[in-house]
């Protein structure tokens, strides 16, 4: 019944539209004026096809170009600011660290839940209405088949001249179960995620500060901290 009704509204409404077409065309023919052509408003419009940002195995997101939007189910919008494809390794031996890419997010909208969560990771201080962070994906894997503990990606420093807790203010909590210690030969992929007050259109080039090897027995480092940079 409703459907029926909305076709009726529908069809009454498009029979208006053609009942008064018909009315003007009678009016201009019986007073003989001929009214003169107005340009039309043009827009540019794009042929290409608008790129949706692509999913992974589990249904996620996966931000891969400038300007690609998602939004959460509780409002939060993520923007992808800036990016870059990295797949550079770093020797701490035996571990070796690929960092696979470097993007800048922006989030909006951020929800309530979202905000209580996100100010651990601001000493408390407010969340401006946009709000960027650093994410780096990295694999870090143990070339040997004694286990070996690594201190992770420690420190991360801008060139705007920020010096961010890569340890202690990651906000992305990885839910693998690694603690720290390879034990044998594995392999670990890992997201580190940390709030930035820089201006994305300034950020040029970041640096790590990547924490050592070690002998998980006796903690004597086999590796020492290694420093590497890598530009936007």
């Amino acid at each position: 019944m409703r459907k029926n009704m909305l076709i009726s509204l529908f069809a009454l409404l498009m029979g208006a539209i053609l009942m008064v077409g018909c009315s003007d065309e009678k009016v201009s023919n019986s007073e003989g004026k001929e009214e003169k052509a107005t340009p039309a408003e043009q827009k540019k419009v794009s042929n290409e096809p608008e790129i949706e940002p692509k999913k992974d195995e589990n249904g996620n997101v996966v931000l891969t170009e400038v300007g690609h939007k998602t939004k959460g189910e509780d409002g939060t919008t993520v923007e992808l600011l800036k990016i870059k494809d990295v797949n550079q390794n770093v020797n701490i031996a035996p571990i070796k660290l690929t960092i696979k890419d470097l993007k800048v997010i922006q989030m909006t909208n951020v929800s309530k839940d979202s905000e209580e969560f996100l100010l651990q990771y601001t000493n408390g201080t407010k969340l401006p209405e946009k709000l960027n962070y650093l994410q780096i994906q990295y694999t870090a894997e143990n070339t040997e088949d004694k286990n070996i503990g690594w201190n992770g990606i420690q420190k991360i420093v801008t060139n705007t001249g920020e010096q961010l807790d890569a340890s202690g203010n990651d906000f992305i909590w990885e839910e693998n179960g690694f603690d720290g210690t390879f034990y044998g030969k594995t392999k670990h992929e890992g997201t580190i995620a940390v709030i930035t007050k820089s201006d994305p259109n300034q950020l040029k080039n970041v640096k790590f500060i990547i924490g050592s090897t070690f002998n998980p027995d006796n903690y004597e480092d086999i590796t020492p901290e290694q420093q590497t940079q890598f530009d936007f």
